[in-house]
């Protein structure tokens, strides 16, 4: 991915910004139908929080004060089993 466009049709273009969560997932969900995985706690300041979609996937950092922030993105998935 080259960058994400929220559905309030901003571009970023790069994969490192900071914004609320929500509009953070209704654009992941709406623009790449993404869907949340389980977070994982890093420590009491921080979660991540991965996306997956068919043909796309981001991380999203989300610290302790609410700030989430996109970490990295890219395109294609494939699940196997090793």
């Amino acid at each position: 991915m080259e960058g994400i466009v929220l559905a309030s049709a901003l571009t970023i273009l790069s994969p490192n910004f900071c914004l609320p969560m929500s509009v953070i997932d209704d654009s992941l969900r709406a623009q790449y139908k993404e869907e949340p995985q389980p977070p994982i706690k890093v420590d009491d300041t921080m979660a991540l929080q991965f996306y997956r979609g068919p043909k796309s996937w981001t991380l999203i950092m989300i610290k302790s004060d609410g700030e989430s922030c996109v970490i990295a993105a890219g395109e294609g998935w494939e699940l196997t089993k090793s």
